[in-house]
């Protein structure tokens, strides 16, 4: 996996419908850590479960606030060849992702995404809060 692959600027528009589904990917992935390792934590010892369930909120912090910064999209966006950038094309930064994703309580409102879906639609950059406040941009991989 290539660290901030080079953007094709001015494809923010083009990247609606494969954002979505990155957004989708990455839920699922954050969903089983979060799920499964504890489950198979505590199978094998309470001790084990408990450690496991640590280790699974710390992957999933990281997954949610640092890929992007490391390397300019999460394994969801990379799948659909989209890529998180600052507006003006410069590499996304760790603090730039840990912005825009904890942006994201903002953007769940009122609830399962709204405001977010509505800001990427009504924006010029196609841009949810996250990006608004990060000032980011997703556009796709050249």
């Amino acid at each position: 996996m290539e660290k901030h692959p080079t953007p094709r600027m001015g494809t923010n528009g083009d990247v609606i419908g494969p954002r979505m589904l990155a957004f989708i990917i990455d839920s699922i992935i954050m969903t089983l850590l979060a799920v499964a390792l504890p489950v198979i934590g505590f199978a094998i010892h309470d001790v084990v479960g408990l450690v496991l369930a640590l280790v699974a909120v710390i992957a999933v912090i990281v997954y949610g606030l640092l890929l992007e910064g490391l390397y300019g999209y999460t394994p969801g966006k990379y799948l659909m060849g989209l890529v998180v950038v600052k507006s003006d094309g410069s590499d996304c930064t760790i603090g730039a992702s840990v912005l825009r994703n904890l942006a994201l309580i903002v953007d769940n409102l009122p609830f399962m995404y709204i405001a977010g879906i509505v800001l990427i639609f009504v924006t010029d950059e196609n841009q949810r809060v996250g990006d608004l406040v990060a000032d980011t941009v997703v556009v796709k991989q050249r």
